[in-house]
């Protein structure tokens, strides 16, 4: 019994299936609780004991393989319960990016189009006072306050979204707004050029894409445990407030990696864009439209200098990319 004890913990420690199995086993505590105790006797401790130490008294009658059998149903739930919600946690990121399916489209219309209203009228706001700003004198008085107010309403558009937005939500903007801003800057086309940038970029810069992508996972499946809790709340009403603190947690994480991840994704492009076009014999400058074919890549295994990427560049690399299509 020790042994295989002993091999079911070192399973447990498995890094996969801990991530599955202890949130499972939380849940499931907190069902059996909900089960015992309901609404009106939510907070009885005292009969929550009472009922564990019968059930534990029970089960030590059992054989010994009679309560491996129900320690073993009692961890493959948990890692099932847990596999399920992972699983579930696709259909939450579509929320969280804003690609809501079905009849949800329209709603996510009507909130895309009030975000838009909202950025245009601050991007108006910012271009009328940049035009009506006057000649830079550092100190001078109106100067400053121009400066101070553009800034103010940079900061508010900038909440909404860095780019026009184009979904419901501010982390789908984001996401889809690191696109709009490199193919603004490059002309390049990020989800036909992804794959291939990914190739480029050093092995440090892929893992510290990962991490983030992998953070950004963690919190969007935190709020499907979150949603759990919530829907257990209707049995037990302090699973609802674990449910509401785990929620919001994970909604403030979940935020921030978002952030994190677009503005590494940018920053990957921006910094090995270069490298990339090199990769393809592109090289020279954007001072005209003609891109001259450089050397094979063996021989030219980085960007030449003075190799800048612009629109041409970009345009350039859609176009292989595309194939044609």
């Amino acid at each position: 019994m020790s042994s295989l004890l002993g091999g079911l913990g070192e399973k447990l420690a498995d890094k996969w299936v801990s991530a599955l199995a202890v949130p499972g086993l939380l849940l499931m505590a907190a069902s059996a609780a909900a089960a015992v105790l309901g609404q009106a006797d939510a907070l009885d401790l005292a009969a929550l004991r009472a009922r564990a130490g019968r059930e534990a008294a029970r089960a030590g009658e059992w054989s010994t393989v009679a309560q491996l059998a129900a320690l073993g149903a009692v961890v493959l739930g948990s890692v099932a319960l847990g596999a399920l919600v992972r699983a579930c946690s696709a259909a939450a990121e579509q929320v969280w990016t804003g690609a809501w399916p079905g009849p949800a489209d329209r709603v996510a219309a009507r909130l895309t189009a009030r975000r838009k209203t909202r950025w245009r009228g601050l991007q108006t706001k910012i271009t009328t006072l940049r035009e009506e700003m006057p000649i830079p004198a550092l100190g001078h008085p109106e100067y400053e306050a121009n400066r101070a107010e553009i800034d103010r309403l940079t900061a508010l558009r900038d909440r909404i979204a860095l780019a026009e937005p184009q979904r419901p939500t501010m982390t789908g903007d984001r996401f889809a707004g690191t696109g709009t801003r490199l193919r603004n800057q490059y002309g390049i086309d990020l989800a036909a050029a992804w794959t291939r940038l990914w190739l480029v970029l050093p092995d440090t810069v892929q893992a510290e894409l990962r991490v983030s992508r992998a953070g950004f996972g963690a919190a969007v499946e935190g709020t499907t445990w979150a949603a759990c809790y919530l829907a257990l709340g209707l049995r037990w009403w302090p699973a609802a407030l674990i449910g509401l603190t785990v929620g919001l947690l994970a909604w403030s994480r979940g935020r921030r990696a978002a952030v994190l991840h677009a503005e590494l994704v940018e920053s990957a492009a921006d910094l090995h864009l270069k490298t990339l076009a090199a990769e393809f014999g592109l090289v020279g400058t954007d001072s005209g439209p003609d891109l001259t074919p450089g050397p094979e890549p063996d021989s030219a295994p980085g960007p030449p200098p003075g190799f800048t990427v612009g629109p041409e560049v970009g345009l350039a690399l859609n176009r292989i990319f595309r194939k044609g299509a």
